[in-house]
């Protein structure tokens, strides 16, 4: 009886292994708990980490809404170097998911490719004048050194892109899974389609009338047609990104930043825009003077970014650093960041009427872009704010009034979108200095970067004499000429 226990036992130990001896070698490389293959909507979730996250602070020194006064930075002053191309690496994330997206008949994923191809096209090309674009991404195909386009001919495309996006997308094509902006719904991302899209037709102000875009025609379009185009209505239909406590992941880009928390103050300029319009948004920017009560407006003060670093540190004791909130290790979730906002589109259109690109009341969409940034701090505009002689609208001095407007709503949001509209109107006025090097100068683009040298020298170098003397910051490119 012992005799036949043990080879009972014996069976039952063997079994399982001859169970997997039966099994093919290809069964034991899938691991149950992970996908196997990409699919459209796991791809749509980091491209829209990727395109909505990220760090605040670099655009915010360069547009002079903060300055940094630990050490030199490239981003802090103006002596700029080469830009990067990472975007395509992006870009190519965005071909897939299209081309996953069209297998399976998922006509609302290729719909979303085609805006975050303008998305990522339009930065490259604010960053540096004329890129690559109907000849990019084809490394795979054999095509490592593609040509570059004009920035006229790249605005051409992405504007016509988000014409098909908007086209595109459908709610009755179902629900787009992965979406963590959105929540799949296909109609609220065509309004930001279409907010997007304005915000590159004004983009193109300086254009108007001396290029092949219809640029007022297709304004005026999008703008008159809301069936057609909808546009954001509120607050609620921001292009935005909600952080959570769930991992440090999910926190707000300068959450538990020392750096950030010590060595950052509101800059002069920005600080006495706000102070000189009574402007409540100063307290949720910046924290008082140290030792000052909050929320008297006596008792913030900027730190001129024009001066040297020692200079900075200096002043920065009388001077008010960041609201403690951007920092703070126990507010991860902060603030969403956004892409593209509601305010943003209501300067925008506040804007074409006072250039007559489209008709309508600017100073009813100026006044609900200054409402809604507020309402996103949750501030209510305080009585008499809209009647101060340097707020109350004025059709004289419209886009100044609504370029200052639109850089304060832009305080740590929209990525580089200040600085370029600085760069575009010339509104406000940065303070430069010794703290900024390049002899007081603002740049107007990045250098191309050294890899294009290095693998595709003749294509970039042929671009460069096309547009410039030389590859410098201080060139202007043809959307500012």
């Amino acid at each position: 009886m012992k005799h036949a226990f043990s080879k009972i036992l014996l069976l039952l130990t063997a079994l399982p292994l001859l169970l997997l001896s039966c099994k093919k070698y290809e069964d034991l490389q899938v691991n149950p708990n992970e996908p196997s293959t990409a699919t459209p909507s796991l791809l749509l979730t980091n491209i829209c980490i990727s395109v909505f996250n990220y760090d605040p602070t670099y655009p915010a020194y360069a547009a002079r809404h903060l300055t940094y006064y630990e050490r030199g930075n490239s981003a802090v002053d103006y002596s700029w170097t080469s830009g990067e191309y990472s975007n395509f690496d992006v870009l190519r994330q965005v071909e897939k998911m299209d081309e996953l997206a069209q297998q399976n008949g998922a006509v609302n994923y290729t719909g979303l490719a085609k805006f975050f191809r303008a998305v990522l096209f339009s930065q490259l090309t604010e960053q540096f004048g004329d890129i690559p674009y109907s000849d990019a991404l084809g490394a795979t195909d054999g095509n490592t050194k593609p040509l570059y386009d004009t920035q006229e001919a790249v605005y051409a495309g992405i504007l016509n892109e988000l014409e098909e996006a908007n086209n595109i997308l459908d709610d009755a094509s179902g629900t787009i899974g992965g979406d963590i902006i959105y929540g799949g719904v296909a109609s609220q991302w065509k309004k930001l389609v279409n907010a997007f899209r304005l915000r590159l037709l004004i983009h193109l102000s300086k254009k108007e009338g001396n290029s092949s875009i219809n640029i007022k025609e297709q304004f005026q379009n999008i703008v008159s047609n809301p069936s057609q185009y909808p546009l954001m209505e509120s607050g609620d239909d921001n292009g935005q990104l909600v952080f959570n406590e769930s991992a440090t992941s999910n926190y707000y880009p300068t959450c538990g930043s020392l750096s950030v928390g010590t060595a950052v103050s509101i800059e002069e300029g920005f600080a006495n825009i706000l102070k000189e319009r009574s402007d409540p948004r100063l307290f949720s920017f910046a924290d008082p003077i140290t030792g000052l009560p909050a929320n008297i407006f006596d008792n913030y003060a900027g730190v001129n970014a024009g001066l040297t670093v020692a200079d900075q540190q200096t002043v920065s004791a009388n001077a008010s650093r960041i609201n403690r909130r951007y920092p703070d290790i126990n507010n991860p979730v902060n603030e969403p960041l956004i892409l593209m906002g509601y305010p943003e589109q209501e300067f925008v259109i506040a804007e074409g009427i006072a250039r007559g690109w489209v008709t309508g009341s600017g100073e009813d969409h100026y006044e609900n872009g200054i409402a809604a940034s507020m309402a996103f701090y949750n501030i209510e505009v305080p009585a008499g704010y809209l009647d101060q002689p340097n707020v109350k609208y004025d059709a004289a001095n419209a886009i100044e009034f609504i370029i200052i407007q639109k850089y304060i709503a832009l305080f740590m949001q929209s990525g580089w979108e200040a600085f370029y509209e600085q760069r575009r109107t010339g509104i406000p006025h940065l303070n430069t200095g010794p703290g900024t090097y390049n002899d007081g100068r603002v740049p107007k683009r990045w250098l191309y970067p050294q890899s294009e040298y290095d693998y595709n020298a003749a294509n970039v170098e042929s671009a460069i004499r096309n547009q410039f003397t030389d590859d410098d910051v201080n060139e202007a490119i043809w959307l500012i000429e």
